[in-house]
């Protein structure tokens, strides 16, 4: 299980997956454009792999003017 923590919504959440971050965010209801995620502390770019144990933060990006 991969826990994701949803920061927007403040809900973690216990997601059976194993893959790519890029493939992970549709899941939980946000895209590439939409949010920066942080895995295990650290930032990470879409083509990283998540899987067992692993912690996922979603962090939604501001935009606007």
């Amino acid at each position: 299980m991969v826990k994701v923590v949803l920061m927007r919504e403040k809900q973690t959440l216990e997601v059976d997956y194993e893959g790519t971050i890029i493939d992970l965010l549709p899941l939980v209801g946000y895209s590439l454009e939409t949010a920066v995620v942080i895995k295990n502390g650290s930032p990470v770019e879409e083509e990283e792999t998540v899987g067992e144990a692993d912690e996922v933060r979603v962090i939604p990006v501001v935009s606007g003017g």
